[in-house]
């Protein structure tokens, strides 16, 4: 067969079951066109054909024959069209994994368009209607809207000055980048992995033998261990490396499993019930996964239930509080808040799965592509998992298409890659499907918390009852309670207590502000409630929960003034008719993560300036960051820099976690940059023997005029300065270790971030539709070192904590244990025609002790979202939501039963 691909002329021979992205990317290698969902929802593997958006997962190989298809390679940097330089100028990405697909159906709107419409900018309905088919999951889609409608206008027809925000961003919009998916070293093979069938079993016999003898198999390993025991449905029994997938898939179903099939515990609610079947036996305890950023918690387990004892973790007020409550019962019941709140488990979802490649040299040496969240830390547990001496190990991860918690730490489809290419003898690539990755690849801890809340007459804080009982699937760790233990106002009495609840489904992992948006659904919901119980305005109430925090009442008074918020009506569900509308404001607050080992090296050569770390770019922009360090010190432009990242073998870098890439790395630049420039003004005095030289902006005054840098690095020898970030005073005297490994220890600064954020809601009263309309967003952070990159975490923050408050769930079998949203259908992830108008407010006062002026803010923008919608939609009817996600259904019963 024979189809024109970006102008040249192209033939393939296909096989039966082969698609139009199989032949783009492993028979032509243009990769970048990505797959992501494989089922035609989320869009990334976008082509044209013939003029026409196609997906190409879901388009036959067959149908290529004659057609002119055009990927995203077809314009290039020397040849970017309107719509690629739109979305350059209006921070139209993050991770760049969806970006190829958005690109390729925004031109085929932008040429629609302008042929029908002119220069007209078109709404943006009509560009949510054109872009429904398409998926982020960094959710950059207030930057999409902008780029298609500006792109539409013309305003970047012709080449532009337009500023472009992210230095990596033209490798993503021309399908340059290569990830982790892309990585293809000569003889590399395909990994696949034999998942249970069962939720709870003991492996009797496997037996791979016809497997082995199947042409094109390259090695086969067991993934158990001395333990044959699965104890969630798909839990990984052994795995293939083959010249391709489908070879690989075909020996899969070549392996036979005998199963000696256990009793089963689903789900939280069977696993408490007298006489349930043990999850963890008492000796194989030291096994179970955590939930929480590799924290164990000290658990005193009772059967499924693990119970972290007070007299070691959260309440030092416990006696108190419940005598207070008891009071307040008897004396006003009407003014106790008393309710149990419920999050469901939200998947992490990523667009590009979790992946890894890896190869051996000589046996010893070790080299990982993973699609990681630290590089580093990657590199030293395979050294120690393989005890290896760490020089041998390098992995790299140069980019990263999307990760929120999914991706931290050594997960197993890394290890897998590692045993495959050691038993293959070759490389060896282990990439999961959308199926694996929204039913293995862990998910946000479900959690139900049993709430009990008086406040004193004036609205200042009494006492709280807060009962955490986690769904970790077979994993432990979730604390909610011991966290907002250390976030509480001082006059609160605690009746704090964390439980877990293991049962036989997959295990959960943290994810973007692990455990926050649980607990402030309970607290903000409950502290909304005791308002309305006590006929308190919101916003007094919570001025007496401020204290005398300055920053508190400072967003409290941006709250205030907000127009909306101000005209609203005091009384719930005082709307008429169908479309009831309503207001809810929510606060939370976050830690301060930093990075105390990262380094920085800046170094000067007549080649220019290059800054060097470890740390790596999981959408969250930390080249950019550094190169804007750069730019903002060295005064010439970020792009023209140069940033390396991504590679264990630089100097020390952060996790791409708890919100510390940007102040861990920005101002140790700073002043890595300041130290270059300290030489190359020696070097124009003694060199090129300038008088009374001074450092300017992009070079030096003198006395003779002005002296570009690059004049000066010609004459100079090569020069280097690595600074170190360093410790600031920590809250609490705490640390937060993620690894024994000193190299990658965040610590934990003085303050927190603080944030208030009001929601503005229509509820459909007939079909039970809640739809945002207005998010106002209120941050304390400190400084803010790159606007543009914090105003698209922001956004990210919001829309994904929109998701959590009304669309995703994560639902299981509950007599299998089996995934059942386990494709973008039915696991739904918020796409562009949700967004509402999203506000954003910056306080950038109170942290000038902190080194760079400003604290991490990427997690904590998600983190109050879910509370603030759950209040508005009970100030829109009356009905106060316990559960998310909130769902028609759920909106529909409760009305019903209100009524």
């Amino acid at each position: 067969m024979k189809t024109n691909i970006n102008g040249k002329s192209f033939e393939f021979d296909p096989r039966h079951d082969e698609t139009a992205i199989d032949v783009l990317r492993d028979r032509a290698g243009l990769t970048g066109t990505k797959m992501a969902c494989g089922g035609g929802v989320c869009g990334a593997c976008t082509v044209r054909v013939d003029g026409v958006p196609k997906c190409s997962c879901l388009m036959p190989a067959t149908h290529m024959d004659g057609a002119d298809v055009r990927t995203i390679e077809d314009h290039d940097q020397d040849n970017l069209h309107p719509v690629q330089r739109a979305f350059l100028a209006n921070e139209g990405l993050q991770c760049g994994f969806c970006t190829p697909g958005f690109v390729n159906e925004g031109i085929a709107f932008y040429d629609k368009w302008r042929a029908e419409h002119g220069k007209t900018e078109p709404s943006k309905h009509e560009v949510a209607l054109a872009m429904g088919g398409h998926l982020c999951r960094c959710a950059a889609y207030v930057g999409i809207y902008a780029a298609i409608q500006k792109a539409c206008t013309g305003e970047y027809d012709a080449v532009t000055d337009a500023p472009i925000f992210r230095v990596d961003a033209p490798l993503k919009v021309t399908g340059a980048a290569k990830y982790t998916v892309d990585i293809m070293f000569d003889g590399q093979m395909e990994g696949k992995i034999l998942r249970s069938k069962h939720a709870h079993a003991n492996i009797t016999s496997i037996d791979w033998s016809e497997a082995e003898k199947l042409d094109g198999v390259g090695g086969i390993v067991d993934l158990l261990g001395d333990e044959k025991k699965v104890r969630w449905f798909g839990q990984p029994i052994a795995a293939v490396a083959a010249i391709d997938e489908h070879t690989a898939l075909k020996a899969l179903r070549l392996i036979k499993v005998d199963y000696d099939v256990l009793p089963a515990v689903i789900g939280t609610e069977e696993a408490q019930k007298d006489g349930a079947p043990t999850v963890w036996e008492k000796d194989a305890r030291d096994g179970i996964p955590s939930a929480a950023e590799g924290i164990d918690l000290p658990y005193r387990w009772n059967n499924n239930v693990g119970h972290v004892p007070s007299d070691i973790a959260i309440s030092t007020f416990r006696g108190k509080a419940k005598r207070a409550l008891e009071r307040q019962r008897k004396k006003a019941p009407e003014t106790v808040v008393e309710r149990s709140y419920f999050s469901n488990q939200q998947a992490h979802s990523a667009l590009e799965p979790r992946a890894a490649v890896a190869k051996w040299e000589g046996g010893t040496k070790l080299h990982v592509e993973a699609s990681s969240q630290s590089v580093l830390l990657v590199k030293l547990e395979l050294a120690e998992h393989y005890d290896l001496d760490p020089d041998d190990v390098t992995v790299n991860g140069k980019y990263i298409g999307g990760a929120f918690g999914a991706k931290g730490g050594l997960y197993q489809e890394i290890t897998i890659a590692v045993e495959l290419a050691r038993a293959a003898k070759a490389p060896v690539r282990v990439v999961n499907s959308r199926l694996e990755e929204l039913s293995y690849a862990g998910a946000r801890t479900g959690s139900r918390v049993e709430m009990a809340l008086t406040v004193k007459e004036d609205g200042s804080p009494d006492a709280m009852k807060f009962h955490s009982f986690g769904d970790a699937g077979v994993a432990a760790g979730a604390a909610p309670a011991a966290f907002y233990w250390m976030m509480s106002p001082s006059g609160l009495k605690r009746d704090f207590s964390d439980n877990i609840i293991v049962n036989n489904t997959p295990p959960t992992m943290p994810m973007r502000a692990p455990d926050a948006p649980q607990k402030r659904w309970a607290v903000e919901s409950a502290i909304d409630e005791a308002a309305v119980l006590n006929d308190l305005d919101p916003v007094v109430l919570r001025r007496k929960w401020a204290g005398d925090h300055e920053i508190q009442h400072r967003l409290l008074d941006w709250v205030a003034d907000i127009p909306q918020w101000r005209d609203r009506n005091s009384k719930a569900g005082s709307d008429s008719g169908r479309f009831k509308r309503g207001i809810g404001l929510a606060q939370a607050k976050w830690m301060f993560l930093y990075h105390p080992h990262t380094e920085i090296r800046v170094t000067s050569s007549p080649e220019g300036f290059t800054a060097f770390n470890a740390t790596q770019d999981v959408g969250n922009g930390i080249r950019s960051a550094i190169a804007k360090a750069m730019e903002d010190t060295l005064g010439i432009s970020r792009h023209d820099v140069t940033v390396e990242i991504g590679d264990s073998e630089l100097p020390p870098g952060c996790m791409s976690t708890g919100s510390q890439g940007t102040v861990s790395t920005y101002p140790t630049t700073v002043k890595a940059c300041e130290m270059v420039i300290e030489h190359l003004v020696k070097e124009a005095g003694t060199k090129m023997g300038l008088i009374d030289v001074r450092a300017a902006k992009g070079g030096v005054d003198h006395a003779a005029g002005f002296t570009l840098w690059s004049e000066i690095q010609k004459v100079s020898e090569p020069f280097e300065h690595t600074d170190k970030r360093g410790a600031e005073p920590m809250y609490m005297g705490l640390r937060l270790p993620m690894s024994m490994m000193g190299l990658t220890m965040p610590a934990m600064g003085q303050n927190m971030s603080q944030s208030a954020l009001v929601a503005e809601v229509e509820v459909d009263t007939k079909l039970g539709k809640v739809r945002p309309l207005n998010i106002w967003t209120g941050m304390a952070c400190g400084k803010i070192h790159h606007k543009e990159l914090a105003d698209s975490q922001m956004y990210g923050g919001v829309i994904q904590g929109l998701g959590f408050a009304l669309y995703e769930e994560k639902v299981i079998d509950p007599t299998s244990g089996a995934t059942l949203s386990a494709n973008m259908n039915d696991y739904r992830i918020p796409g562009i025609g949700d967004i509402p108008d999203i506000h954003i407010h910056y306080d950038e006062e109170g942290f000038e002790f902190v080194r760079g002026g400003g604290i991490g803010l990427a997690e904590h923008a998600t983190v109050p979202i879910a509370a603030a919608i759950g209040n508005a939609v009970y100030h829109a009817t009356g009905w106060r939501p316990t559960q998310t996600p909130i769902t028609p259904d759920a909106v529909l019963k409760g009305l019903e039963a209100q009524q």
